[in-house]
Parts: C-alpha cells; sequence; structure tokens
C-alpha cells in the first residue's frame, strides 16, 4: 500500500490549497489508509488534520517541510532567503514534542523572510523523528543539481549519522522540472554508497488535478503577479495532486520497493494525541501541597481579607467556586495566573486584564 509523505493543506500558505476535509475524504476513496501533513514552516493545521483522519479511519502522520538556514538561524544575510527544504515527521510523541519544538523556535528565532531553523537545534530536538531529503528546493538535492557531488555526500553523511535508519531520499517524478532526472540519479548512487533507503513522494499541494490552476493563482497572489506573466514563478505542470496507489505505481514502476517504503515509514510513525484532556503546568507549591489544597488556603486567606463581615451568601459562593476549579482540574492554571500578577505587581509592571472571569469571588480572594 501506498502513503502520501509529503502533502501541503491550505496550511502552506499562499501555496498549497487542499482543504483538510477534502484531502482526507480522496484519500479515503482512494484505498489508502495512512497519509501525512508537512505543510511548510507551520504547524497550522495539524489538529484539524488529526481529527479529520482519525473520524475516518485513516491514520494520521504529523510531520512538516521545514526551511533549514545554510548556516545559523540567528543569520539574516541576503543568502539566508532561500534556505533549505527538509521534511521532518514525527515517530512517536517524543518526536511530535521535538518537531513543536522545531517550529516554534524557527518562528522565534530564526525567521528571516521564513521560520528557519538550523543544524545545531535540529540535532538538539533529533529524537523521534524520520527525516526525508525533501525536493529539489533541499539541500542535498541542490547540491546533486550543482554537481557538488561531494559535498551532497557530506550533508547525506551528517543526517545519516543522527537518524539512522530514520532517513531517507525522496524521489519525486515530474515532467516539468529539469534538474530532477540529474538529483534523482545522484540520490540513488549516494544512497547505495551511504546504505540510506529511496522513498517515493509526489509532494501533492491540491487534491484534484483539475485544481492546478487555481494553486497557480495562489503562486501569482504571493509573489505579487499575475497569470498573463510568463515568467512568473509557478509549477510547470499539473502533477502536484493526490495520486492514487496505481497511478503512482504506473509512474515510478522502475522504483516499486521504494513505493513499499513509503508503507515503512507509515508503520514507524505513531503518534497519539487526546484531546480530551487539559495539559497544565504543576505549580511548585509550598512543601509540594496538594494544588487544589493551596488554592483553597490562599482563597480562605483572601477571603478574610475582603469579606471582613462575610455573609453565608459568599461563603457559600466560594466554596462552590473552589468545588468547580477541582473538579475541572484547573487549579495549577489559577496559581500559575495568580503567580504571574503577584510579580507583576510587586515588580510595578502595568497590565491589563480580559474579564472573562468577572464576578467570581475565588478570583476576587486572590487578589
Amino acid at each position: 500500500m501506498f502513503t502520501h509523505l509529503h502533502v501541503h493543506t491550505e496550511y502552506s500558505m499562499l501555496d498549497g490549497i487542499s482543504r483538510i476535509p477534502n484531502l482526507v475524504a480522496r484519500t479515503k476513496e482512494l484505498g489508502m489508509d495512512s497519509l501525512a501533513i508537512t505543510d511548510h514552516g507551520t504547524f497550522y493545521g495539524v489538529v484539524d488534520f488529526y481529527s479529520a483522519c482519525r473520524e475516518v479511519g485513516i491514520k494520521p502522520i504529523i510531520g512538516c517541510e521545514v526551511y533549514v538556514a545554510h548556516n545559523s538561524r540567528f543569520d539574516k544575510d541576503p543568502s539566508e532567503r532561500s534556505p533549505n527544504h527538509l521534511v521532518l515527521l514525527a515517530r512517536d510523541n517524543t518526536g511530535y514534542r521535538n518537531l513543536m519544538q522545531l517550529v516554534t523556535k524557527a518562528h522565534v528565532d530564526g525567521f528571516h523572510y521564513r521560520p528557519r531553523i538550523d543544524k545545531e537545534i535540529l540535532e538538539e530536538f533529533s529524537q523521534g523523528l524520520v527525516v526525508l531529503s525533501a525536493c529539489p528546493s533541499a539541500e542535498i538535492p541542490r547540491l546533486i543539481a550543482d554537481g557538488n557531488d561531494d559535498a551532497a555526500a557530506q550533508a547525506a553523511g551528517w543526517y545519516k549519522e543522527r537518524f539512522g535508519d530514520g532517513y531517507f531520499f525522496e524521489i519525486q517524478r515530474h515532467e516539468y522540472v529539469p534538474q530532477l532526472p540529474k538529483i534523482n540519479e545522484g540520490l540513488i548512487t549516494l544512497g547505495q554508497k551511504l546504505d540510506v533507503p529511496l522513498v517515493v513522494t509526489n509532494d501533492a499541494h491540491y487534491v484534484h488535478q483539475a485544481e492546478s490552476p487555481l494553486q497557480d493563482i495562489y503562486i501569482c497572489i504571493q509573489t505579487s503577479t499575475t497569470v498573463q506573466d510568463e515568467k512568473r514563478l509557478r509549477m510547470e505542470d499539473d502533477s502536484y495532486f493526490i495520486k492514487s496507489p496505481a497511478e503512482m505505481a504506473q509512474l515510478f514502476p522502475d522504483f516499486l520497493p521504494a513505493l513499499e517504503t513509503t508503507q515503512l515509514i507509515s508503520d514507524m510513525c505513531n503518534v497519539e494525541l487526546d484531546f480530551g484532556q487539559s495539559h497544565l503546568p504543576k505549580y511548585p507549591t509550598p512543601n509540594d501541597m496538594d494544588a487544589d489544597e493551596y488554592l483553597v488556603q490562599l482563597c480562605e486567606e483572601g477571603f478574610r481579607r475582603r469579606y471582613p463581615h462575610a455573609t453565608p451568601e459568599a461563603e457559600d459562593r466560594l466554596r462552590y467556586e473552589l468545588d468547580v476549579i477541582r473538579h475541572t482540574r484547573f487549579a495549577n492554571y489559577f496559581l500559575v495566573v495568580w503567580d504571574i500578577i503577584d510579580f507583576v505587581r510587586r515588580s510595578s509592571i502595568l497590565y491589563g486584564v480580559r474579564g472573562s472571569a468577572a464576578a467570581s469571588v475565588a478570583l476576587y480572594c486572590l487578589g
């Protein structure tokens, strides 16, 4: 069975146009049982994608096509306007958390036209990840296309050393990308030399082949040009869609083992997300006191200050609110916010409030 491992949704802004419900429905219709999401530099679509896949019995593979700086992610020089692409897939929940760290730091530390990571931080958060060498805009394909075979081998060796059996050379076949035959030939040779398996992808940017003109318009918007401009940036053919396993086999009759490798990678990737639980930080209470008990203590101390002549109604209201907080398991959240506000007040820092808990006795007592 074939699995699409390089897929862009509408969250690859002004590049991919696949709506997640349509993407998942088409995958189900074509009889595939797993599917990846690899949007450019973002995790925006992950929750919707994961939920949509689970609803129809498709295994979701969580990934991202990240941008890798040529040198440091902190560099902001002109050469960094075109960083290398790299496909990362989460093998497990550790890999998922590491991928979130990479995407976050790419935006916070490495943003320069695009969110970028670098090899230093990739190595730091490498556990639990599968790596695909990506498209012609990636490091190794670019080196091969430029004839720098020794540099390509050195770069591939870096990834192989760190990711082992989780590193794969990505083979693509699109008619009007003239450098692809040379890149594929180089990857085959390099794969044999370094014992790196091959895997085929279609770099899908839309669901149906007929949607290609719409994707062309998206790129025109991104690059501030029009479809009348013959020199515009565009994908030269209409092959970047969700193809069936049969269509992929027809496209790659000479790479049938690499088709099967997609299933091997799918089997490697097992991320389980639980959206029914709240994941809150644990507040460091004095003497490891239970968070609920500490919150009660703080509220009772505040109650005596706020209500020197307390009424039974106020007492009942405080007990009720603390009971709700305990049952919803939000005590740690209240303590964290209380600590932040206490700090900014003591530091004479101005702050504002939302008002989402107006008229709460518990918050009034916390201060």
